[in-house]
This record gives structure tokens, C-alpha cells and sequence, in this order.
């Protein structure tokens, strides 16, 4: 019932998967829990630092998928090596996930996930604050499920196309507020947005549970997106819910007449929305939150002033500061580091000729007197 639309693609996946398997790097690895191998791939970005405690994003394929094409798909490792986090591509067994489920998996995957983060932590110095999971349909699923009962390691999650099961869903106690963020299509046929019985609860319930869960202010804040891409079929609305508990935050991304898809994703198989980048959303997301005191990158994130819209960006990208902003040039760097398009900052918004650039996940850099600030954007 909840088949994958990966396996259609597989003919694809073959041929450009080659140059994701050289640079940047992926490693796999494996742990044995409940007497079971559980096998996962592990991207390291370029600038990853062994000496560093360093952010880790689970990044979980959906029913019927697998690592690989879960790493694929989401082109997430553009966004880790921009930004520096790692990522880890985890299999389920039997290509699926425990969600509550009377089909699909029956495994322990919330102690497997638990063991994992303790291995990763312990081998790769990961930052024990900032672990977060994400995830594709069934892998949105189960991050909802380690929002419920991981959270002692889990600072936050977000869900692409997946929602909640209807068996699981009167179970789920957090015990404390949890930062959540859900992206979903209206159109989507195979986790529909309404619900269907025995499979999912309606996304408007799941977005409310956690906006109530973190003692939110139920008036959202309801943004439209610029409508960017207009040749994509769907446009999209934020609906944030602010003023949570601990600082938390609920967010969701609703895609106007959008499939079971990723936006931003690099092929699109049914109406995929390109105004956004999921990836990038969610790392933007996650980047708030961390368990315990507030890292440096938190407080730092905190205080930003620099913003730049829209994003993804086709032709002209727009910097937009406080009005106090102590800064004077822009600079842009591709996913590599490598520099390619700087100016003055004369006016705000500071509009940029971006047309020019190749698509490509890329950051803003802003500069002043002792101080600078990036932003991660997209050129579509």
C-alpha cells in the first residue's frame, strides 16, 4: 500500500550514483543489535574535523527504499558540506521501518537507533546535543516515533511525506517539548494528506499534537513562499507555531497540490515542488535546536540578522538585514568553498545577479568590522 516510487527509478540511480561513492565521502558501517546486523552509510563532509564535536542529522528512506537511494534522492550531502554537519543514511530491515504498522517491520528500530547514536558519537565525536532525525514517508514516520521516545538523544525532526500511524499515534508521550517540522503535499496519493485508516493520521492532527505538545501559540504565523518555479505544478505555504515551550518550534511546510515527493529533490518523479529545497529546510531548522545549554552555533544562529530570499533562487537573490547590520560586502562560495560572485552591499534588500551561478547548493557570506555571517541558499 505504501509502495516507494524509488524503484521505478532505480535505472537512474545507477548512473548517477558513481561520483556520490568518490567525493565527497561516504563510508559504511555496521552495529549488531538485538542480534541482528544493522547496516548504514555515513557522509563525512570535506571540512569534518575529528577534534570537533560535530551536529548529526539521520537522514531515513521510506517504505520499499533503501540507504542509498534515500542519499540520493535527497541530495542532503550538498547541504552537509556546505554546512558541516554529518549525515547518516541508516537501512531498515526488510526496507521498512517499525512504526506501529500491522505491516512492515517488527524491529526494535527505536533501541537500534539509540545504539546507533552511541556508536557515532563515540567514533566520529559527534555532538551528543545536536542529533536530529529526518525522513522520507515511512522514514517521517519513525522520526516521529524517536521524537516520542528518543528524545533524551533526539534534539529535533522533521518528516517529508510521512505523518503519524493510527495504531502508534495515541501512544506517542514525549515529556517534553519537541522541536517538529513537517513538509507534505496535498496531492499526495500514497500518504494522504486527510489520512487513511490503519496507515496515517490527518497531517492537520499531526501538526496541531506537537504544536500542542510544546505549549505553543496556536495563531501560526502563516508565510507564502514566493512561487519561484512556476513550471513545477504546486506552490508552498510555512505555517509556523512560535512561542513554544524551551524555545521549541513547530513548523510546516504545505505544498499546494504537491505529490509524495521531496522538494528540491534533483529528479522529479510526480509534481515536486522546486520553490523550496527540503535539505535545505530542514538543516535551517535543526540549526536552532540542540539539547541542554545552547551551543555557540545556536547562540550565534540566534542572533543572525541575514536573510536572503527567494530561496531556492532562479535569476535574482535578495540580502535582507537588520537595519542596524554592521555590514558592508557579500561574497558567495559554492558547495566546495570555491568563490564565485562578490559585491558591495549599497541598499537593502540587496538584490544579486545570481543567473550566472550553476545550480548548485551554495552560501552567502556577509562581512563587516570583526564580525561576519553565512546563509545556506539554492541556485535552481
Amino acid at each position: 500500500m505504501l509502495k516507494s516510487f524509488y524503484k521505478i527509478s532505480i535505472g537512474v540511480l545507477i548512473v548517477v550514483l558513481l561520483p556520490l561513492q568518490s567525493y565527497p565521502q561516504t563510508v559504511t558501517g555496521s552495529i549488531v543489535h538485538d542480534g541482528v546486523t544493522r547496516n548504514y552509510r555515513l557522509h563525512i563532509p570535506p571540512n569534518f574535523d575529528q577534534n570537533q564535536p560535530t551536529p548529526l542529522v539521520f537522514n531515513l528512506h521510506g517504505y520499499t527504499s533503501n540507504a542509498i537511494e534515500q542519499e540520493f534522492y535527497s541530495a542532503m550531502n550538498l547541504v552537509s558540506d556546505t554546512a558541516g554537519f554529518l549525515v547518516c543514511y541508516p537501512n531498515g530491515v526488510g526496507e521498512s521501518w517499525n512504526v506501529g504498522w500491522n505491516f512492515g517491520s517488527n524491529e526494535d528500530d527505536v533501541g537500534f537507533f539509540g545504539a546507533l547514536t552511541d556508536t557515532l558519537i563515540a567514533n566520529y565525536n559527534v555532538d551528543p546535543g545536536r542529533v536530529y532525525s529526518c525522513g522520507m514517508s515511512n522514514g517521517g514516520f519513525m522520526s516521529y516515533r524517536l521524537a516520542c521516545e528518543l528524545n533524551n538523544k533526539i534534539a529535533a525532526v522533521a518528516s517529508v511525506t510521512g505523518s503519524m500511524s493510527p495504531q502508534y499515534f495515541p501512544q506517542c508521550d514525549p515529556g517534553r517539548a519537541v522541536p517538529a517540522m513537517e513538509i507534505h503535499g496535498t496531492s499526495d496519493d500514497v500518504v494522504w494528506y486527510n489520512g487513511t485508516p490503519n496507515v496515517s493520521i490527518h497531517m492537520d492532527t499531526v501538526v496541531l499534537f506537537w504544536a500542542e505538545n510544546n505549549s505553543c501559540n496556536l495563531d501560526a504565523d502563516t508565510i507564502p513562499i514566493p512561487n519561484t518555479n512556476q513550471g513545477d505544478f504546486s506552490t508552498a505555504t510555512r505555517i509556523d507555531f512560535n512561542d513554544c515551550d524551551n524555545d521549541a518550534m513547530v513548523s510546516f511546510i504545505k505544498i499546494q497540490g504537491g505529490g509524495h515527493t521531496w522538494p528540491g529533490a534533483p529528479i522529479s518523479i510526480g509534481v515536486t515542488n522546486q520553490d523550496i529545497n527540503a535539505s535545505v529546510e530542514i538543516w535551517n531548522f535543526f540549526n536552532q535546536f540542540s539539547l541542554g545549554s545552547p551551543t555557540d552555533t545556536e547562540e550565534a544562529f540566534s542572533a543572525q540578522t541575514v536573510k536572503v530570499f527567494p530561496n531556492p533562487a532562479s535569476h535574482t537573490l535578495y540580502l535582507s538585514l537588520n537595519f542596524d547590520h554592521p555590514y558592508r560586502n557579500y561574497e558567495i562560495f559554492n558547495s566546495q568553498g570555491q568563490s564565485l560572485l562578490r559585491g558591495q552591499i549599497d541598499q537593502i534588500p540587496q538584490s544579486i545577479d545570481v543567473s550566472a551561478l550553476i545550480p548548485d547548493v551554495s552560501y552567502l557570506s556577509v562581512e563587516g568590522t570583526n564580525r561576519k555571517e553565512n546563509v545556506v541558499f539554492v541556485r535552481i
